[in-house]
Parts: C-alpha cells; structure tokens; sequence
C-alpha cells in the first residue's frame, strides 16, 4: 500500500485549487493534518462512491453468510441437520469427493 498523500490543512486554504485536481486527477485521497495529525480528508467524488459502492457490497455479502450461518444453526436447533458421516457419504457420492 502506498503511502498516504498529507498536506497541512493550511494548505487547502492556500491552494484548493491545485489540491482538488491532484484528488482529481489521482483519485487518491489527500489527508488534510491539523498540528501534525489528519484532520479530514479529501477525495474526488467519483472514487469515494465507487468505494463507498465497494465497502457496501462487502457488507451485504457478509450479512448474507451470516444470515446463512444463523439459519443453519436454527435448523440445527430444529433437528433438521444432516449426520456428518451421511453429509460426507453424499459429497462423495456427488462429487467423488
């Protein structure tokens, strides 16, 4: 991973001009600091939605393996599983496994 891009806040206020092309144009964020530490950060629009749209995918695909997950513990609590043994007898069965 690369190193992030930082610029002191005071700069934002001097050049916004040039710092918002650079995110433009990068499509990396800057890190804004204040005292030395990151403050805000900026970012072009595009990117920050397009991995807003990334980061939600993930979500959504793990509350979909945790909704598994619990359904399967519930039918197990329901004596709806399946044997171990007769589980794998079945894969192998199938798929030669």
């Amino acid at each position: 991973m690369a190193m992030p891009h930082m610029e002191p806040i005071s700069e934002m206020q001097r050049n916004s001009a040039s710092l918002t092309e650079r995110a433009t144009q990068t499509k990396e964020p800057i890190y804004l600091t204040k005292h030395g530490k990151a403050s805000v950060v900026l970012i072009d629009a595009e990117e920050f939605d397009r991995r807003m749209s990334y980061r939600d995918a993930i979500i959504e695909r793990e509350q979909d393996r945790y909704a598994g997950i619990m359904q399967g513990h519930s039918q197990i609590a329901q004596g709806d599983g399946v044997p171990l043994g007769t589980a794998l007898r079945q894969l192998e069965e199938t798929w030669g496994m």
